[in-house]
Parts: C-alpha cells; sequence; structure tokens
C-alpha cells in the first residue's frame, strides 16, 4: 500500500493534462506550483453530483477572496480527461478562475497515495476527494475526505480564509 503524502513533502515530479486552445498540453507540476502558494482540490469526478453542486463550486464563489488573501492559485484536479475537464470548466467556472487539471492517468493521485476503488458507483480508481495548500511544490496544508460523497473537512474555502 502507498503512503499517503504528508504535509512538509513535495508533490511528485508528475504530469497533468489541461485543453488549452482545443489542444491537449501536459504540464508539469514543479512548474505549475513552483514559487506560488496555492489551493489544489482532488475531486473523484467531473459533472458528479457533490463535486458540482457544492465542493466546486464553493472555490469559484471564493475565488476572488481566497487570491486576495495571498493564494497565486486555485488548482481543481480530477480524474477525468481534459476534454471533460475544459467542459466542466467552462459549465462552472465560466470565468476561469480556476485551474482545471486532468490526472486522467492517476499519476498524481498514485503517487501521493489519494487514489481510491469505488466500484459501488462504477466510478473504477478515482482521486480522493481532498484540499492541499502548496507553498510551491510543498505540502503546507492536506485533508482528505473519509468518504467519497463526504464534505466534511474539505469543502469550505471559509476554513481557508479564516486561517
Amino acid at each position: 500500500m502507498i503512503r499517503t503524502i504528508r504535509v512538509g513533502e513535495r508533490v511528485p515530479p508528475v504530469r497533468l493534462g489541461q485543453l488549452q486552445q482545443g489542444l491537449v498540453t501536459s504540464q508539469s507540476v514543479e512548474t505549475l506550483f513552483q514559487g506560488r502558494r496555492g489551493i489544489v482540490i482532488g475531486v473523484p469526478g467531473a459533472f458528479t453530483p457533490v463535486c458540482s453542486g457544492t465542493h466546486v463550486p464553493d472555490f469559484v464563489a471564493r475565488a476572488a477572496q481566497l487570491k486576495a488573501s495571498g493564494f497565486g492559485f486555485i488548482a481543481c484536479m480530477a480524474a477525468n480527461d481534459p476534454w471533460t475537464l475544459d467542459a466542466w470548466a467552462r459549465e462552472l467556472d465560466p470565468k476561469g478562475q480556476l485551474i482545471f487539471l486532468s490526472d486522467g492517468n492517476l499519476e498524481f493521485a498514485k503517487k501521493t497515495g489519494l487514489v481510491r476503488f469505488d466500484p459501488d458507483h462504477f466510478l473504477g480508481e478515482r482521486c480522493r476527494r481532498f484540499m492541499m495548500v502548496l507553498n510551491g511544490a510543498v505540502v503546507e496544508k492536506l485533508s482528505v475526505e473519509p468518504d467519497l460523497a463526504a464534505l466534511t473537512c474539505t469543502r469550505s474555502a471559509d476554513a481557508l480564509l479564516d486561517a
């Protein structure tokens, strides 16, 4: 079993997908996060009820406040392909306040120990629901939900604004 990444550790040097002007690009997490403090929220899947109805919209609604409080980026990562994430981003975040990143190969989720298997919902292997604060590429804070539909420790952007 892979150990879950911990506070103080660097995220693994993996690449994530993103759709830019209709083309899939490959982004290094080191390049994306280096030199900036930011938030990464991991979700099991685009267009799923909890992710679309509550989790991601909370961060979209508070993006300006979060950025004003010192976060240089807010990224949403899911195990979907870049085209699906692009369509989801256009629906949830038409102003483009968040960065939507594809971990379609589950490389990030597996190397950080943030992968789960959910056959009951026909999701197969997916990213666990998490919220990670990075300073550069180093984990400053990590909250991981115990259940697929839970929003206990990762839901609220308010908790980050109060910190």
